[in-house]
């Protein structure tokens, strides 16, 4: 068997590096040229000494987060013929792991620790190794082969679990988990802000410029899509469970009850509470759902749970 060799996301990776280092690199530039038209202007006041120390400060952070990122993420590479792990230049014996969660939330060291979806893995040296689910488009691999070979003493299988979006549901007893996508907190967001410019174009201006109407159009397809992709909701049958979406009808994942390991109730940043699915080949999906009330969510709980799956819930007290 070749070895498997984990990938960078390219998107949460590689693309985030370059966006927060652009982000703190550009602020620090304009932070010296501003310094710079101080001095040659004479203006220079005792708070204004201030500015070339942020800059540099934040120069600092921007080259700090390309290492804490690559850090966080070195290459890691499993060899099935030598039963060993290789996290960046270190290596380590399979067979010498001494505890293992392969799934949970574990700190990913950045300016503070953020808690991150991945595995965890403590040798019996004492090392304590990381992987994070985000970083790679192939975590779920890797945790696969370990679950496989090193837990369970199996052989191998990259077989995936069976997709089922297309079953037909109109015999099955659906329970649905939902809010309502007009007087929810997002659907008031969504639909105020558009009726809000809707309002000054129809009502206030008499004539809107073209710039304007471009604007409204523009602005209300971008605000549409992204509080649409947190609205999704859910149901159950006896052997499925569904995921839904208010706004977008035609979206509808099926997973098969028995082929989801975990389910993690969990907020993000920016984000109303999430519903995360990991399935048994430790492939996961997250759903935010912002119309959800917490009594919803602690009530879907509980039918996950008498339905043998595991819950983890990260952010619903009630």
């Amino acid at each position: 068997m070749n070895n498997i060799i984990s990938k960078r996301h390219i998107f949460k990776f590689y693309l985030s590096v370059i966006f927060v280092f652009i982000f703190f690199s550009s602020v620090g530039a304009v932070l010296l040229h501003n310094t710079n038209d101080l001095i040659q202007k004479g203006q220079m006041e005792l708070k204004d000494y201030f500015l070339p120390i942020a800059a540099l400060f934040l120069f600092f952070l921007a080259f700090y987060s390309v290492y804490t990122f690559r850090k966080n993420s070195p290459i890691i590479i499993i060899d099935p013929q030598r039963k060993s792990i290789n996290f960046g230049s270190e290596s380590f014996d399979l067979n010498e792991i001494k505890e293992i969660s392969l799934t949970g939330k574990f700190p990913f060291r950045f300016i503070i620790k953020i808690p991150m979806e991945g595995a965890s893995f403590v040798f019996n040296n004492g090392n304590k190794k990381f992987i994070f689910d985000d970083m790679y488009s192939n975590a779920w691999q890797l945790k696969k082969y370990i679950d496989q070979v090193i837990i369970h003493k199996n052989a191998f299988s990259e077989s995936e679990a069976q997709k089922e979006s297309n079953i037909d549901l109109r015999f099955e007893n659906e329970e649905i988990f939902k809010g309502n996508p007009l007087i929810s907190l997002r659907g008031i967001s969504l639909w105020g802000l558009i009726g809000f410019f809707l309002g000054l174009m129809i009502f206030k201006m008499k004539s809107p410029t073209m710039g304007f109407i471009i604007f409204f159009f523009g602005f209300s397809t971008f605000w549409f899509l992204l509080n649409s992709w947190m609205m999704h909701y859910f149901s159950l049958t006896k052997d499925y469970f569904i995921v839904r979406n208010h706004n977008f009808f035609w979206m509808q994942k099926i997973y098969r009850i028995n082929e989801i390991r975990e389910i993690v109730f969990e907020t993000q940043p920016r984000q109303p509470n999430c519903l995360r699915i990991i399935t048994n080949d430790f492939r996961h999906k997250l759903y935010p759902a912002g119309t959800l009330r917490d009594k919803t969510w602690l009530y879907l709980k509980e039918r996950l749970e008498v339905k043998g799956v595991v819950v983890r819930n990260e952010c619903i007290y009630g």
